[in-house]
């Protein structure tokens, strides 16, 4: 059979789109490298495809790779943003620094969601970070990511945004008794023992034996209960605002119209932005006056030490 009219304009128009993401990737790879040589801390890691098409980018700039010295024990990981005409998902590689406010350690964008091309990315995060590694990872409830995780990071611990996991919950469970008795595992301070046995209760008073979604929520408890995770110091980037602050960010910066090289410099400007605001809260701590808020009786007494002039010790 030979080729058509419209065979031929589908060819013409698949190449000339392979042709502009070759051109796009190109441009942004040049970019980050002559960036390097202004900063040489700036590490940037890539790989092509065999039609040489960017198949997946990290990159971290100097100072992301200071701030995961000093704040990179606890690491979110998160890839929800797709905001590139390729639709391709930025991963954002995020912190909590001295001020709890959210520090970006660097940036991924891949083909797809796959083990392999995340495991890939956590390698080379392993890599340009000095082979540092967080004690605590906190991720959606993507199964590819735990895996990457697993294989890269094992005596981590992982953990997952307690907003994810009441998200599944309620698209999955209608009964609102259900749902409540979820929302206490995740935030209560019980013990392992009680909770067992409250889950062993649930499953019966609820008919879950033959529940996909309930076994597979069962079979990793140590990732989303608190009462496995009360004693795990994650800086409190298991809840949703440190998420959903990012997110808001996102879109600030980045749109759906953005070739690869847009995409990269919209980041670098959010970034610009985190730090900034970082800078304006150190100034504030060093320079500003605190405000004791405590209306217990020990307030005279802290006003009373913070009159007291420090001369020296021995």
């Amino acid at each position: 059979m030979g080729f058509t009219k419209k065979d031929a304009y589908n060819y013409i128009e698949k190449t000339k789109q392979e042709k502009t993401v070759i051109g796009d990737a190109n441009a942004a790879i040049i970019y980050l490298e002559r960036k390097a040589v202004s900063d040489p801390m700036c590490m940037a890691r890539y790989n092509l495809t065999d039609k040489n098409m960017l198949a997946n980018l990290f990159w971290a700039d100097g100072g992301s790779r200071v701030d995961y010295q000093h704040f990179g024990d606890v690491l979110s990981f998160d890839s929800t943003y797709k905001k590139n005409k390729y639709r391709r998902p930025l991963v954002i590689f995020s912190g909590s620094n001295n001020h709890k406010q959210t520090t970006i350690f660097g940036f991924g964008l891949v083909l797809d969601e796959s083990i392999g091309l995340y495991t890939w990315l956590l390698e080379n995060l392993l890599e340009v970070m000095c082979n540092k590694k967080p004690s605590v990872i906190v991720t959606d409830g993507c199964d590819s990511m735990r895996a990457a995780i697993k294989a890269v990071y094992p005596e981590a611990t992982h953990r997952l945004y307690a907003w994810h996991v009441e998200k599944n919950v309620t698209s999955n469970v209608k009964d609102e008794g259900l749902r409540h008795l979820f929302t206490r595992w995740l935030y209560s301070n019980m013990d392992i023992e009680e909770f067992e046995a409250e889950w062993d209760a649930t499953i019966v008073e609820y008919r879950l034996h033959d529940s996909f979604w309930a076994k597979k929520t069962y079979d990793m408890p140590k990732i989303w209960a608190n009462v496995y995770l009360k004693n795990k110091f994650c800086v409190g980037f298991h809840t949703t605002s440190r998420c959903e602050g990012i997110n808001v960010n996102v879109k600030k910066f980045l749109n759906s119209r953005h070739s690869i090289l847009e995409l990269v410099q919209n980041v670098e400007l959010m970034v610009r932005e985190y730090r900034n605001n970082e800078l304006e809260t150190h100034f504030k701590s060093i320079h500003g006056i605190p405000v004791i808020t405590t209306c217990l009786e020990v307030r005279r007494e802290i006003e009373g030490v913070g009159a007291v002039n420090f001369v020296g010790k021995i």
